[in-house]
């Protein structure tokens, strides 16, 4: 499964939400979902977006902007603060750890 256009995808959505910010992005250990971090434009963390992956198996490239624009992840993220916020095809959670390999 190549998932690099739906990556580019998620990246220019929350680089429309964070200007000025920083994103990184990686694996999650447990290769069950990839992370997405928002650097503050001094560098420190702000924001941690952990995207499952089976939550990109029922997206498109082509449909994610839209999808991630009605589901208010940037909103989630910013209210949320360090703690990561988990969009999975069931919904989101702030519970939980990121998982690095």
């Amino acid at each position: 499964m190549n998932n690099l256009a739906k990556f580019d995808a998620i990246r220019l959505y929350l680089r429309l939400q964070f200007p000025k910010h920083h994103i990184a992005d990686f694996e999650e250990g447990t290769n069950r979902a990839h992370v997405f971090r928002i650097d503050g434009p001094h560098g420190h963390p702000l924001h941690y977006a952990v995207i499952g992956l089976d939550f990109l198996l029922d997206h498109t490239a082509e449909d994610l902007q839209q999808t991630l624009l009605a589901s208010g992840l940037g909103d989630k993220l910013k209210e949320a603060g360090t703690a990561p916020v988990t969009m999975s095809k069931t919904g989101f959670s702030t519970e939980g750890t990121i998982a690095i390999a």
